[in-house]
């Protein structure tokens, strides 16, 4: 069995809701599980949306640390280190494969291969895919190093991946913080170590999944017969419509997924969230900013002058 999860607060249930829809709109016939992490009680449990609360998942040691350690501290830093606990929960109560979704995420493509990738892989990550070349964009590499190769927005992991995600889940309940001192950056820049202690790990090399704002450099949005396209071979699959996704197609920056954000909206609105923010216009200083790059066009004329000196 096949399943897809996410955990929320209630007042994310908008989300999850939308996120459910856009899997069902994708002919995509997996389960569809939403951890609640608060004591008021979900009243969402339908066909396709399955509700589970934090009493159910505490049955592991590493769940009642994490719970005692963040539970009523910090909401974001519990929901975080609980990502893995959940995966894990979910594969030992009947699913063969899961995968992990934000619920900021907003599928437009069949999700079916990734599960069948679960059929030799372990475990599935999904690259950021910033720019790592510092002389075309410095802050992509920086942001590479501070913040991890992966993304923890998405995870996939099948039985066979069970020893991978006990062990984030250690790493989390460890620490679940920003610590770019210690190269620690909440759950996520663990990931990075998962291909080096574990076997048959995946990256996922299609272009069309898990576009955001990160990845407009390298994964470059265009149009083929009136459709988008991805580096003009990949459909995408998924959005990952994290603030600064939104800002950047709001801004202008990435003006093709635009009419993905109008329908992302449109979809939220139906089903109960009524609080967004309008678009913005950009200001001249913003577009300034894009079309010159000033500041990296500088150093990378440098760096070429001080190769031929």
């Amino acid at each position: 069995m096949e399943t897809f999860c996410t955990i929320i607060t209630p007042d994310y249930m908008p989300y999850a809701r939308v996120l459910s829809s856009s899997l069902k709109a994708q002919q995509s016939k997996a389960d569809f599980h939403v951890l609640v992490v608060s004591e008021k009680m979900a009243t969402d449990q339908t066909e396709l949306i399955k509700i589970d609360t934090i009493e159910d998942l505490l049955v592991s040691d590493t769940a009642k640390g994490i719970y005692r350690k963040y539970a009523g501290t910090n909401n974001d830093r519990f929901r975080w280190a609980l990502k893995p606990v959940y995966i894990t929960w979910l594969l030992r109560n009947g699913y063969d494969k899961v995968i992990f979704l934000d619920p900021d995420l907003y599928f437009t493509g069949d999700p079916g291969f990734l599960f069948k990738e679960l059929d030799t892989a372990f475990v599935l990550l999904t690259p950021h895919w910033c720019n790592p070349n510092p002389m075309a964009f410095e802050d992509g590499l920086f942001s590479i190093m501070k913040n991890g190769m992966f993304n923890a927005g998405f995870i996939g992991a099948s039985k066979n991946g069970l020893a991978a995600m006990d062990w984030w889940a250690s790493m989390c309940h460890y620490k679940t913080e920003k610590l770019p001192e210690l190269g620690i950056y909440d759950d996520q820049k663990y990931l990075d170590l998962l291909p080096v202690e574990f076997e048959n790990i995946r990256i996922i090399r299609h272009r069309g999944c898990n576009l955001a704002a990160w990845n407009l450099d390298t994964n470059k949005r265009g149009l083929k017969e009136g459709k988008l396209v991805i580096n003009d071979e990949f459909p995408p699959v998924f959005i990952h419509f994290a603030k600064g996704t939104i800002d950047n197609i709001q801004n202008g920056n990435d003006i093709l997924l635009r009419p993905l954000l109008d329908e992302y909206y449109e979809q939220l609105r139906k089903n109960g969230l009524e609080n967004l923010d309008s678009y913005p216009q950009e200001s001249f200083l913003h577009f300034i900013k894009r079309k010159t790059l000033i500041r990296t066009r500088i150093k990378r004329f440098l760096f070429r002058l001080a190769e031929k000196l």
